[in-house]
């Protein structure tokens, strides 16, 4: 499409961002006084009705999964985030194939059906898959024929094969599109190489995990990970790194918030640029979040949670 054709579809998005909940809302559900309160505030703010609170979040995530790619002006490497949520069903289904994992885990379908992943793993058939993700599952074949296959694997050659696909396809994505993926296998491979030293990995080991597409360099990552959140002083990453090497040293889950935080910032930054795809990004992820921070209000209310345990794992809102 021609800028013109982003800025109808820009145009679209902004119309919709009055749907996503902002801070006041979110917290009228956060200080429900029980589930169903809580189900009756979202259905009033625009959630779709549904027997069961697990039901209407999904049944969310596909709306706006739906809307995304009715809006995904071709050009611009929009397409990117369907990839990587298909990469992340590949990585469920592999799981539940090779170690009889779980299928909850499932986000709504990108290009790829998950009836496809799953019935090229069952039938060993790759052929209708793309080429990477067909090398990485023959390679997770390979490994469970010489019993040397761990669920890490699953995560490890997916994730690779998937920033594989995104390195190709990205090409000729906007600038924004391409620091969002640089940054978010930045991120990953920061994860890595941190817990390759805690773990006391070898650096060819730690070699063979770490993503393409990033801007920090195998040096700065293997000082990563032999120095821990000490090698920022040493490498000088920018500063989402710097914060990220802070973070990382609270826990899984505080890096884990801050990734997604520094993420969506990126994408916020273009809120208002309609000569950029980045508002069309920004609000298909920003709903993935308050989607994820609402699951963990509901959860709490549910299973008596502690508040300051959900609280520490909410995510920033994009409005």
């Amino acid at each position: 499409m021609t800028d013109a054709g982003l800025l109808y579809q820009n145009a679209i998005v902004k119309s919709r961002e009055s749907t996503l909940l902002g801070a006041d809302r979110l917290q009228r559900i956060a200080d429900a006084t029980d589930l169903g309160e809580a189900v009756r505030l979202l259905v009033e703010a625009g959630y779709p009705s549904a027997s069961s609170p697990d039901e209407m979040l999904f049944a969310a995530e596909k709306e706006a999964a739906l809307f995304f790619k009715s809006c995904m002006t071709a050009g611009y490497g929009l397409e990117l985030f369907l990839v990587a949520d298909d990469y992340h069903n590949a990585k469920v289904a592999a799981k539940a194939h090779f170690f009889g994992g779980q299928k909850d885990a499932y986000k709504v379908e990108g290009f790829l059906p998950i009836a496809r992943i799953e019935e090229a793993l069952e039938k060993e058939e790759y052929k209708d898959l793309p080429d990477p993700m067909a090398s990485a599952f023959l390679e997770l074949s390979a490994l469970r024929a010489k019993d040397a296959l761990y669920p890490s694997d699953a995560d490890v050659l997916l994730d690779k094969a998937a920033f594989s696909e995104i390195a190709v396809k990205g090409k000729n994505a906007h600038r924004t599109i391409k620091k969002y993926f640089a940054m978010l296998a930045d991120l990953k491979n920061v994860s890595v190489a941190y817990r390759a030293g805690k773990a006391s990995l070898s650096m060819e080991k730690t070699h063979a995990m770490l993503l393409p597409c990033g801007t920090l360099t195998e040096k700065d990552l293997l000082l990563i990970r032999e120095y821990g959140a000490d090698a920022a002083e040493k490498i000088r990453p920018n500063a989402e790194m710097i914060g990220a090497l802070d973070a990382i040293k609270e826990g899984i889950t505080a890096y884990e918030v801050y990734a997604d935080d520094v993420l969506l910032a990126l994408l916020r930054k273009e809120r208002y640029d309609m000569f950029s795809p980045a508002p069309i990004a920004g609000y298909y992820i920003g709903k993935q979040r308050e989607i994820l921070n609402v699951r963990l209000l509901l959860a709490r209310l549910a299973n008596g949670a502690d508040k300051e345990i959900i609280k520490k794992r909410m995510r920033s809102l994009y409005v």
